[in-house]
């Protein structure tokens, strides 16, 4: 049976090593949690990500899934998938020793031109520049060892499975041989159509970080454009569709901001790419002050009608309904709220109120509970499309800022709440 190694088996792991199993490949998941066996083993492993507990949990039981901490699992492997986080911190700075450190680790188990392949976004350069020169600072050596290549996961939560059978994977490596056997092996699990060899590793890190500074730039836009309407009172947000429909224009939706493991993010790896080049990726680096500066612009949108300075946030999620909090908005308004002296309180549907009060909240348990003046929406989770307009306005809201300008702002007005969108 052919067998691949993943490192690294979070949600973007879990969802590879589920595709593998489905075309018949036997998988290693090496993690460094040791919890994650016994979670199988009890049979109480569980996700909010469609078709994966079913899948990871029947491999499991068949055999064809192990789940392991111990390194020396990659040996005899096929590949080894690396799709651990490269961390950075709250200013967005690269803290790679416990990535390199994997490297280290896994190394000695290297031989006979295994493919090795990055799925984790990085800088562009780093593969060749950096990761290489560290697995052969352990002895080993590229072309005899160990053939390193870079492949981009391009998936989100809440349809990775899907997403995997119909997203483009691109793959690039070290050299031509590493490209070569990465195409040998993805044709294991991928529909062939949807393999792109590119010409080198850079041009595969590039793919992520250019797609991400793309769709911040294109939302720092269509934020500049929001604020400008907002003063000549034009409803832009309701403009964007017709604006779209030129052929020529992708614009997308204005709002408090843009969290996420990979747009506030992803940026920041380009723009010091730039910088090591000589070159000034100034419009990336704007694009990141406006999307960041859009918690403040809210507070400013409702700061005439506010007077009582109490708010509630409903969102901590970046995403409706999927349990990640990862650079959300929610921090940056929370702060900015308190800035301007505001008494701030927090409801999510997917967090507990004791998740929330260790992520630095106030947490809400019933956002009809009287006490909000100005209610902030940031994650338009399902659950906040049924809101009773009404009862919030007897619980004492006087104004709604509609940060996804998804809310019907007539029925909000109706109940006597004003509503104020991003654009609207």
């Amino acid at each position: 049976m052919k067998k691949i190694s993943v490192v690294g088996f979070g949600k973007i792991g879990q969802a590879i090593v589920a595709n593998m199993l489905q075309n018949g490949i036997e998988v290693v998941a090496v993690d460094i949690n040791p919890e994650l066996k016994q979670v199988f083993e009890s049979g109480a492993y569980a996700s909010t990500e469609p078709g994966l507990a079913d899948t990871l949990s029947s491999f499991y039981k068949q055999g064809s899934l192990t789940i392991t901490h111990d390194f020396a699992a990659v040996a005899d492997s096929a590949a080894v998938i690396v799709a651990i986080p490269l961390l950075v911190d709250k200013q967005k700075r690269i803290m790679d020793e416990p990535f390199l450190d994997c490297f280290k680790q896994l190394a000695p188990h290297f031989r006979d031109n295994v493919l090795i392949v990055i799925e984790t976004s990085i800088p562009v350069g780093y593969g060749r520049n950096t990761v290489v020169p560290v697995i052969e600072s352990q002895g080993k050596q590229h072309g005899k060892d160990f053939l390193l290549v870079h492949s981009p996961e391009r998936i989100k939560s809440g349809t990775m499975l899907d997403q995997l059978l119909r997203t483009p994977k691109v793959i690039g490596g070290v050299s031509k041989e590493a490209s070569a056997k990465a195409h040998e092996i993805y044709r294991w699990f991928f529909d062939e159509q949807l393999i792109h060899l590119v010409d080198s590793i850079e041009a595969a890190e590039m793919v992520k970080l250019a797609g991400m500074a793309y769709r911040d730039v294109n939302i720092a836009l269509s934020n500049q454009l929001a604020a400008f309407a907002h003063k000549i009172n034009v409803d832009f947000a309701n403009l964007i569709p017709l604006i779209n429909t030129d052929g020529e224009a992708h614009l997308l939706q204005p709002g408090i901001g843009v969290g996420g493991h990979c747009t506030p993010v992803y940026p920041y790896f380009l723009i010091n790419n730039f910088k090591d080049a000589g070159l000034d990726f100034d419009l990336a680096s704007r694009s990141r002050v406006i999307n960041d500066g859009m918690a403040e612009h809210a507070v400013s949108l409702a700061a005439p009608h506010v007077h009582e300075k109490k708010a509630l946030i409903l969102g901590l999620s970046f995403r409706p309904n999927i349990k990640e909090d990862t650079f959300s908005t929610s921090y940056l308004l929370n702060e900015a709220l308190q800035r301007h002296g505001y008494s701030v309180q927090l409801h999510d549907t997917e967090f507990s109120a004791e998740e929330l009060a260790r992520k630095g909240f106030s947490a809400c348990s019933d956002l009809y509970a009287p006490g909000a003046e100005v209610l902030f929406l940031v994650t338009m989770h399902k659950e906040y499309a049924g809101l009773d307009f009404n009862r919030l306005a007897a619980a004492g809201v006087k104004v709604i800022v509609d940060g996804r300008n998804q809310l019907n702002s007539t029925i909000v007005e109706n109940a006597g709440i004003r509503y104020i969108g991003i654009g609207r």
